[in-house]
């Protein structure tokens, strides 16, 4: 199992977790998706600093089974 963070549809766009993101892993997304912006699970270290900053707790910590 590896960690990540994922950002879920309680996403207010605020953008402060792309602003504090070290791996710059967090980007917006396109129209489609249920949440305005997406964690780049590649380059997420897991760090949880997106979590401490977000106001509206939308970004969450998630499990991926490894490969």
């Amino acid at each position: 199992m590896r960690r990540t963070f994922a950002v879920t549809d309680a996403c207010a766009g605020c953008g402060a977790c792309i602003k504090t993101c070290p791996e710059k892993a967090i980007r917006p997304a396109s129209r489609d998706h249920s949440s305005p912006l997406i964690v780049l699970e590649d380059r997420c270290s897991a760090c949880a600093e997106c979590a401490e900053v977000c106001p509206v707790s939308a970004c969450v910590e998630v499990l991926l089974e490894e490969e």
